[in-house]
């Protein structure tokens, strides 16, 4: 890799070029490859057995039969592109995980190793913060995607419906989302920040009913007053992870006292969601007009 092409301003990188940087051993029981999320605050690469990976390419036989099984990540290796100048602000990063790991404990949130490495791929030696991430597997909750009056059962039709493991899957789902929701709420009531819940791929929902938020790297700032927060990307994720809080208790928990609390009260208006609605289509604008922003492998 060229010594003066920084890793946080390239748009994606390969395994192979994640495997030459400084700060990364060169294992020869993993291998890394590059996820197909890729956001604007981290590269994500799934963390694989080198065993996995011959399974899934070359198979393997089963009672006579070749199979090619897909090669599931041990972890999730994210390198955050956020530049920091001291090390007190990577502290200050890693408290915000911590934060979050309080309120809604390691059951409703991908639990996270976080390491900070001196990367000597530029001229000038940077303080770069990376994790160590558990892997989720699951389905995507798109909180603008529940559409019908049962919406988890879409999530798990694994033959009839009415079979009572799906049944039970559910009745998990919504018992995890209830205390995500109340735990969020708690966060943001005792420490006064939220956790990203908008971005494209956030929420999952796990193959053994239960949810858990994956993108532990964007914690907001809340304030109840006229101003429209953004984050570090120009994005109104305050208000609209407020939003995603509504859907979740309004369309899957059917809260009945949704109209009567405050904090949708106050973050719902009419009149404010007009505001955050231009400033969503002057983010995503912003993408459009900029072909430098444009070659990014965007999710939000």
């Amino acid at each position: 890799m060229n010594s003066s092409t920084d890793i946080r301003d390239k748009a994606s990188l390969t395994g192979n070029e994640v495997r030459q940087l400084n700060f990364i051993s060169d294992l020869p029981v993993c291998q890394l490859r590059k996820h197909y999320r890729q956001g604007l605050r981290s590269h994500i690469f799934e963390v694989l057995a080198v065993d996995d990976i011959l399974k899934e390419t070359k198979g393997e036989f089963i009672n006579g039969t070749r199979w090619f099984p897909i090669a599931v990540p041990k972890h999730m290796l994210r390198i955050l592109r956020t530049r920091f100048t001291t090390l007190d602000q990577v502290l200050a990063e890693v408290k915000k995980y911590a934060l979050l790991l309080k309120f809604l404990g390691p059951d409703l949130i991908a639990r996270s190793e976080e390491f900070i490495v001196e990367y000597t791929g530029t001229e000038k030696n940077q303080i770069v913060l990376c994790g160590l991430q558990e892997y989720v597997e699951g389905t995507i909750l798109d909180p603008w995607g529940l559409f019908n009056q049962a919406p988890l059962d879409t999530f798990y039709q694994a033959g009839e419906a009415s079979k009572k493991p799906e049944r039970n899957r559910v009745s998990r789902a919504l018992e995890s989302i209830a205390t995500f929701v109340r735990q969020t709420q708690k966060m943001i009531t005792d420490a006064g920040y939220i956790p990203d819940l908008a971005g494209n791929g956030n929420l999952i929902l796990t193959t053994g009913g239960g949810i858990k938020l994956v993108d532990i790297n964007n914690i907001i700032r809340i304030d109840q007053n006229d101003t429209i927060l953004l984050d570090d990307k120009s994005y109104p994720s305050c208000d609209k992870s407020v939003e995603v809080l509504a859907i979740l208790e309004q369309k899957i928990l059917k809260t009945e006292s949704l109209p009567h609390n405050a904090l949708y009260g106050h973050f719902l208006s009419a009149e404010r969601k007009k505001r955050v609605r231009k400033l969503e289509e002057k983010f995503y604008q912003s993408f459009s007009a900029s072909p430098a922003k444009a070659n990014y492998p965007f999710n939000r």
